[in-house]
């Protein structure tokens, strides 16, 4: 089967999109390539990468879950915000992407060959990992792009604003749909509201947000909408929807075309 569909954004920089509908950006320089986040695990990446560029790749993780990481080890070197490094290793348990790809299977209505589920259960995680940090600057030659750390829907999410370009690869933290903030991992909602801020603070540095799944591009009223939604939930913390989950609950808000779920253990910092 054919696991990737290409978007191509401009000359030198590609969207993918696998099975499961994680996003996942290569972006070439003169010298380099960087790949933000790994999907799911497909197979074919590494071939599908190389027929677009020639040049040495690193893949950047947005941060650590299953859906972002999955084909991260095909590559000579995997960056990743070191707060991540547990729930990146969480995801290659065998049991746990055993559960994963079929929760998503059901999800999006796939079957897929027993090849397939056999390529993603069974794959590895990546070693030669490598630290992001706040204000890195990562130069694909000719191409600069910035590590911003966000946490929020985890510890060590982070996106890149591409400085050369005016784009900003958001992960999860910029979705048009909902953030998840509330995972044992998770940080909190006012880490969100901090998050944004940060990243409104540069917003006359990026004309366009590319995030890890759901409506794209988009632009930073977005972002703006997920600020005042972190406001009014902690100026009343039970301003939402308590949804049941398969442990206990979460509680949803939503604002506009975006919403925040969170637990009362995930509010503060």
């Amino acid at each position: 089967m054919e696991n990737y569909q290409i978007r191509k954004i401009d000359n030198h920089t590609w969207q993918l999109e696998d099975p499961f509908r994680t996003y996942l950006y290569l972006l070439e320089g003169e010298k380099e390539a960087l790949l933000i986040d790994a999907g799911n695990g497909f197979s074919g990446l590494k071939e599908v990468v190389a027929s677009l560029t020639d040049k040495p790749v690193t893949v950047a993780l947005t941060h650590g879950h299953f859906d972002h990481t999955g084909a991260a080890a095909e590559f000579e070197k995997c960056l990743i915000h070191k707060a991540d490094v547990p729930v990146l290793s969480q995801g290659f348990d065998r049991g746990t992407r055993k559960y994963q790809v079929k929760r998503f299977s059901e999800i999006f209505d796939l079957t897929l060959p027993d090849e397939e589920i056999t390529y993603l259960v069974n794959a590895r995680e990546p070693e030669n990992l490598e630290y992001l940090t706040e204000d890195q600057k990562i130069d694909l030659g000719n191409r600069v792009l910035e590590v911003i750390e966000t946490p929020g829907h985890t510890h060590g999410c982070v996106c890149f604003l591409d400085v050369t370009n005016g784009c900003l690869f958001a992960g999860d933290t910029g979705c048009n749909r909902e953030i998840l903030v509330y995972f044992d991992h998770s940080a909190t909602v006012e880490d969100v509201k901090l998050s944004d801020e940060k990243l409104l603070a540069r917003k006359a540095e990026y004309t366009q947000i590319w995030p890890g799944h759901h409506e794209c591009p988009m632009d930073a009223s977005c972002l703006e909408d997920y600020h005042k939604a972190a406001e009014d939930i902690l100026e009343n913390p039970g301003i939402g929807e308590k949804i049941p989950l398969d442990k206990g609950y979460k509680i949803l808000y939503n604002y506009h075309t975006i919403g925040i779920s969170y637990t009362e253990a995930h509010i503060h910092r």
